[in-house]
């Protein structure tokens, strides 16, 4: 049985994982708007992966027979200075994520709920690749500093997710 700590705690993190939509899509539409076309494509799936895993605990909750509260969400920054400003605030947010996820794994061992730790490890892993992935790209940016070759080559390999 899931606590109402826990329950509490999970829908905060549902209003996390949607916030995160909205700054991946604001991130979207800034990129599309400076045509780097391959990093809007990335950052509108980003948009779209973060929906689903609020849903993934939306439908955690109702298999628990927990209360489901739905967010109401703030405007996400949309001014950016650059791509590399983008994956900076991308990682900065994911390390976030990460330090959410191992709250609840915490509250989770804490209080006992087995289920719920089980659920999580996906989400321990998943921000795994979700940092690496971010601070690949953030690498490649610095590497190329401001040459516009080098940037339009990782836009356009972004494009390919």
């Amino acid at each position: 049985m899931i606590t109402a700590r826990m329950e509490k705690e999970l829908n905060a993190q549902i209003k996390a994982e949607y916030e995160s939509a909205f700054i991946y899509m604001s991130m979207a539409a800034w990129a599309h708007k400076h045509a780097y076309f391959g990093t809007a494509n990335f950052m509108w799936k980003q948009a779209k992966e973060e929906e689903e895993h609020a849903m993934k605990f939306v439908d955690y909750l109702k298999d628990v027979d927990g209360n489901i509260e739905i967010p109401g969400l703030a405007k996400p920054e949309g001014s950016f200075k650059s791509l590399l400003d983008i994956f900076e605030k991308g990682l900065e947010h994911e390390k976030y994520i990460t330090s959410r996820i191992h709250n609840l794994v915490t509250i989770a061992d804490e209080d006992g709920d087995y289920a719920t730790s089980d659920f999580l490890q996906w989400y321990v892993s998943e921000q795994v690749e979700e940092e690496r992935n971010f601070r690949d790209i953030v690498k490649m940016l610095k590497m190329v500093s401001d040459h516009a070759n080098g940037i339009m080559m990782i836009d356009s390999k972004l494009g390919a997710r």
